[in-house]
């Protein structure tokens, strides 16, 4: 990583490289605001929070991003040499024998001057003075506000739909978030513009069409069949797990800590230990026989945990590793791997119960799929 790649060393705080994909962004985030925090004891630095926060404030922003990317290449680009310096032209001094009368040139005296140029200065000295007393005479200039804008479709004095409008077909992209919800246009060619025509929410998948010409509009495909336009800048390429993932990444929330009770249904005086020997941070739920997660406990790579006052009953464990939970979608929004024990058992059958299990636990855990272990 070079300075100029990074040139206020942002991608340095996090850890990452400059060329880093948006959820790699956010993991490195996450690490490091686990540690740093100020309320973690022994490794909180406020100091160093507030550094990673600042960096992360930038970089997790789809706008603020590239225009810090682009403020690298600018700063980075080479310019333009100028002309090389001249030496000044040297003369070599004239010999007493060479200044004779012949040599000197005698300059010219003004009553040597035709009557034709003094005429054309004194007439040019007369508009000039014309002129200054003219400029004296006007009264005071208003001040002129420049109102200079990037390019952006022409809207006229209506209102935008406020809901969103869905969009049909195979995801290619979604929606980045932004300063409010991507503005839906349509093709006005009556009048050769672009009139609005509702709003697109963040991480909602489309299905890009092609560049618009020179504006910087992608057609997309509707639900009613038609199409409409969004910035470019707003869209990025991903399917609808992507999306989802992206949508998650986004809304995680402050990490949890080693032990935290993510949810809970139910009190009781039962308790479980659980040890999670892997080099990932997990979530662990409790599925009681209707499927219903009565409690769900995150615990950090290498850590242990005593899950106290859970109801009795029999239990089928699943657990998720993976990195940057989500709150939002109560998921890893990175990397994420999902499995469920084989069967069922009570709570005290179950501790300690030590994730991921030995390979002599029979039946063997199988992968469920992500949107199973979301369901509470």
């Amino acid at each position: 990583m070079t300075m100029t790649s990074d040139p206020a060393g942002l991608y340095a705080r996090l850890g990452v490289d400059p060329s880093a994909p948006a959820a790699a962004i956010h993991a490195a985030y996450r690490r490091k605001a686990r540690v740093l925090h100020p309320d973690v004891p022994g490794t909180g630095n406020a100091d160093a929070f507030v550094s990673v926060k600042e960096a992360y404030d930038v970089l997790s922003d789809a706008v603020e991003r590239a225009a810090y990317d682009r403020s690298a290449h600018l700063a980075a680009a080479p310019r333009p040499a100028g002309p090389p310096p001249t030496e000044p032209l040297r003369a070599e001094p004239m010999t007493a024998e060479e200044m004779t009368d012949e040599s000197m040139i005698a300059w010219p005296l003004f009553s040597n001057l035709p009557i034709a140029l003094w005429i054309s200065v004194g007439g040019l000295f007369c508009l000039a003075a014309a002129m200054v007393v003219f400029e004296f005479s006007r009264p005071a200039p208003q001040e002129v506000v420049s109102d200079v804008r990037p390019f952006a479709p022409t809207v006229p004095s209506v209102v935008v739909a406020p809901a969103s409008v869905p969009t049909a077909g195979v995801a290619t992209h979604y929606v980045l978030p932004g300063r409010g919800d991507a503005i839906l246009w349509r093709r006005d060619a009556a009048h050769d513009t672009y009139l609005p025509a509702g709003r697109i929410a963040d991480f909602t998948p489309v299905q890009a069409l092609g560049l618009e010409g020179t504006n910087g509009l992608v057609e997309i495909r509707l639900a009613d069949g038609g199409s409409g336009f969004v910035d470019a800048a707003r869209l990025a390429p991903g399917d609808r797990v992507a999306a989802h993932r992206a949508y998650c990444a986004y809304n995680s929330g402050a990490p949890p800590f080693n032990g935290e009770v993510l949810s809970r249904h139910g009190d009781g005086s039962a308790q479980l230990s659980i040890g999670n020997r892997g080099g990932e941070p997990a979530v662990v739920k409790l599925r009681d026989a209707s499927g219903r997660a009565v409690a769900s406990v995150f615990v950090d790579a290498g850590g242990t945990t005593v899950v106290r006052n859970l109801p009795g009953g029999v239990y089928r464990p699943e657990f998720a590793v993976g990195e940057l939970w989500s709150r939002a979608c109560d998921s890893f929004a990175v990397g994420m791997r999902a499995q469920r024990f084989g069967g069922y058992a009570s709570v005290s059958g179950l501790s300690p119960l030590i994730i991921p299990p030995d390979l002599s636990v029979a039946p063997p855990p199988v992968d469920i799929p992500d949107q199973a272990f979301e369901q509470d």
